[in-house]
């Protein structure tokens, strides 16, 4: 909950009226609404009777923020100890919270026994009820049916969060996402309809027969609190902090705009990011403007635009899913992201033939976390209830201890596994996240919804699985069974991954047109040639093995048997092609286990076959010579290919020369240099040892450890001392406009003084980070040079400059 310099310029604004702070997922909104709450009691609560609220939509998220305070370390609690500890001027809320209060104040104004019901059985019984009354007289109406009870009791609830308190007014209103989809979905409700009129007698009877049994549903609740609002003058808040505002209803941001004192000094900020928001319901997450609720925003918007809560990694993949969205890119309060270089695994993304398999990756991959995370740190999230409560039931049997956060109690420190449903984790942050049943149907479910509404009912359904994927700050996982949602094919396979520790990507079908060694296959129609083809597509792009090293229908002798292996790679070794790995497919889904002994005897018949890997597109094996599982096969090396030196391109900072940098493969101490400006070689030289002691992220950083990994041979006048100098490879691509790339090599001269300009390796919180260094006054700046990523800016004491880049090693 530390605050970064933007997050802080915000908290620290003086009130003028409304503001509005937008932010994307992970940008620290709620934390900052949390802070600003501190500043305002300290410097702008004037008078004894100045009250501030923070609203939050649902109690799962105060509780969670309650939660996430007492593990606090007691110096960081500081300046945010009022409103966990029950200040009287402060007040910490959610909406239903603060509007139920208004009611029974309603209640005893009015003398009467009402109560607030959230029983479904009587809410169904009672539509069903009223239904029934009213079919003789629409009944040419086909929507007015009992079998329409869950479509018909959103409607009314739509009107009510809208405040349509008349006929005419339902009528004229646009309604998105209410139309003709198939036999089983009701009529568009078109207007100035006879329809539209069914619905309004229906909401009406409802509500009195809902009367007549002393009760009300949570959305007139709403609508009396606010006239209790309206009507009699109660308590007062200066200054109101709306979290989540994206998600409220017309009603309940009125309510708010009626409590809120409207003193000079006074304030009403709007928290929000409409890219999460996931409520049919809501307002402004609609796209309307502010001013539709009497706020102009012109000039009084704030912006947090960097996730500090996901990985790039899995941000990208985020991203990647709502730039297909041109309703989100073209909401005026979309705010779009940048990067920030914390590295770690892509995003897993696995397909399931049922959901028993599903369950026992689970499992398997939940007793290997354990290892490296507590069970309170997993959480498992599906788009509906009974598919968590499912997927509960089959890890309690497993022995895997679980917990379903409810809204009202969540235990957020219970040792087990917590499952919650994609609406409910808004606001919600754990450490790793399994996304299950990303299925068709289910997400989206467009089983009520004509043609004409798709596109809208697509967007909210969008916004759902991007809220659920960056939800995750370290591990990622998602899967779907038997068929996966068409959003998965939105994010590109290349941010995905088959495995945590495997390069090799999901399978993904090729166009028949574009299969590789198609002279050689004997029916490009099989369904194994499908699999076969996407092997070889990984094993060419991902695994950089070029088509001349990869041979299919590859022959091996079993004695007197001949057989033939699916794919064979292979390296050269002494001027000799070897065969290094071997792969055998099978026709999708089929299953792999029986296969396995069959790859085994095909890697025994040579000697020099290190690898195998067996796979249907499902699952995948690999395997080393052993015949024992292990996470991953080698990238192919230069030492692979048939040359006897490997190149490289050295850029010398210090007196901004490039050189061609040839080294001997068998001798790594002989070396060729050669000027590319002028096309001379140097003259030979015995080469010096700069040790490789680890990695730096070119943009926000990794944990800063040295560890001498290998050495660089480089002559002796490229450095400035020689015991003074050090290579780390670069991860991240934020410095990538300097022409420095991942996996470059940097040369660093250890130093703890830097020019402006320079590029350093600076380290924060013990962590290292490679950018170019700023002063400026008593702040550093940290430049990316990438435009997709965005500066560093810290207090100088909290920067120690760990050394200077001063040259660049580039493999060819």
């Amino acid at each position: 909950m530390k605050l970064n310099v933007e997050q802080r310029k915000i908290v620290e604004l003086e009130p003028n009226g409304h503001m509005l702070i937008k932010g994307v997922a992970g940008s620290g909104k709620t934390t900052v609404a949390l802070r600003r709450i501190s500043f305002l009691q300290t410097h702008h609560c004037q008078e004894n009777d100045d009250n501030i609220l923070l609203v939050t939509f649902n109690r799962t998220l105060l509780n969670y923020i309650e939660y996430q305070y007492k593990k606090l370390e007691d110096e960081e609690k500081g300046d945010i100890a009022t409103w966990i500890n029950g200040n009287r001027n402060i007040a910490i809320k959610t909406i239903n919270q603060i509007m139920i209060g208004y009611f029974n104040s309603y209640k005893k104004r009015h003398n009467l026994g009402l109560e607030v019901t959230l029983d479904s059985r009587i809410i169904y019984a009672t539509i069903d009820q009223a239904i029934d009354q009213l079919q003789e007289e629409f009944s040419n109406i086909k929507l007015l049916a009992r079998k329409y009870n869950s479509f018909l009791l959103d409607e009314i609830d739509w009107i009510k969060s809208c405040g349509i308190l008349d006929e005419d007014t339902y009528q004229q209103i646009d309604r998105i996402g209410r139309s003709t989809g198939g036999q089983n979905t009701p009529q568009k409700l078109t207007k100035n309809s006879q329809t539209r009129k069914a619905i309004f007698k229906l909401k009406e009877r409802y509500d009195q027969l809902l009367e007549a049994k002393g009760l009300v549903d949570f959305k007139t609740m709403n609508l009396l609190a606010l006239r209790q609002a309206e009507e009699v003058e109660g308590k007062k808040y200066t200054h109101i902090i709306i979290d989540e505002s994206q998600d409220l209803t017309k009603i309940q941001l009125q309510f708010l705009t009626t409590i809120h004192a409207k003193k000079p000094y006074g304030s009403i900020t709007f928290v929000a990011d409409n890219t999460q928001s996931i409520y049919s319901h809501s307002w402004l997450g609609k796209g309307r403007a502010y001013t539709t609720i009497g706020y102009d925003m012109s000039g009084r918007a704030r912006v947090l635009t960097k996730n500090y809560r996901t990985t790039t990694e899995i941000s990208k993949a985020a991203y990647g899913l709502i730039e297909h969205d041109e309703q989100i890119l073209g909401n005026i309060d979309y705010v779009k992201p940048a990067l920030i270089d914390r590295h770690g695994h892509a995003p897993i993304y696995r397909f399931f033939l049922n959901n028993e398999d599903q369950l026992q990756f689970f499992k398997k991959e939940i007793n290997q976390l354990k290892q490296e995370y507590r069970l309170e740190d997993i959480c498992i999230v599906a788009k509906e209830k009974r598919l968590i409560e499912d997927i509960a039931i089959g890890l309690e049997k497993e022995g895997i201890p679980t917990k379903i956060l409810h809204d009202r109690k969540p235990d957020f420190a219970k040792e087990a596994v917590n499952l919650v449903t994609m609406h409910s984790i808004k606001g919600l942050e754990f450490k790793v996240i399994f996304l299950a049943h990303l299925d068709d149907g289910v997400l989206p479910n467009t089983a009520q919804v004509d043609v004409e509404d798709e596109e809208t009912v697509n967007t909210e359904e969008r916004k759902l699985l991007y809220v659920g994927m960056t939800r995750a700050n370290e591990l990622l996982y998602m899967s779907a069974v038997k068929a996966p949602s068409k959003f998965l094919q939105e994010i590109d396979a290349n941010q995905l991954r088959f495995n945590r520790d495997t390069a090799l990507r999901p399978f993904q079908p090729i166009a028949i047109s574009e299969y590789k060694f198609a002279d050689k296959i004997a029916d490009v129609n099989s369904k194994e040639e499908l699999i076969r083809q996407w092997m070889i597509q990984q094993l060419i792009q991902t695994y950089q093995y070029p088509d001349s090293l990869l041979e299919v229908e590859y022959g091996v002798q079993q004695f007197s048997k001949r057989g033939y292996v699916d794919i064979a790679v292979m390296i050269h070794v002494n001027d000799k092609k070897l065969p290094y790995i071997f792969v055998e497919v099978k026709k999708f889904g089929v299953g792999i286990a029986d296969a396995k002994d069959q790859l085994i005897s095909y890697m025994n018949t040579s000697k020099h076959v290190q690898y195998g890997i067996l796979t249907d597109g499902v699952n995948t094996m690999i395997i080393d010579r052993n015949g024992e599982e292990i996470n991953d096969i080698p990238k192919c090396q230069p030492i692979f290919l048939p040359e006897t030196k490997y190149k490289s391109i050295y850029k010398n900072l210090r007196n901004n020369k490039v050189y061609d940098y040839l080294q001997d493969k068998e001798d790594l101490e002989i070396i060729e240099i050669k000027d590319q400006a002028t096309d001379l070689m140097q003259d030979p030289v015995q080469p010096i040892q700069v040790p490789i002691i680890g990695n730096v992220a070119a943009g926000i950083p990794i944990e800063a450890v040295e560890e001498y990994q290998d050495f660089l041979y480089v002559p002796e006048d490229w450095v400035i001392q020689t015991e003074e100098t050090f290579v780390l490879q670069v991860t991240g691509d934020s410095m990538i406009e300097e022409g420095i790339r991942p996996g470059d090599f940097v040369l660093v001269h250890r130093q703890q003084t830097a020019d402006p300009g320079d590029i350093v390796i600076a380290v924060i919180d013990q962590n290292a980070t490679m950018k170019k260094y700023m002063p400026m006054g008593s702040q550093i700046l940290l430049l990316p040079a990438n435009k997709e990523y965005e500066p560093i800016s810290m207090d100088a004491d909290n920067v120690l400059i760990n050394g200077k880049v001063i040259g660049v090693m580039q493999k060819v």
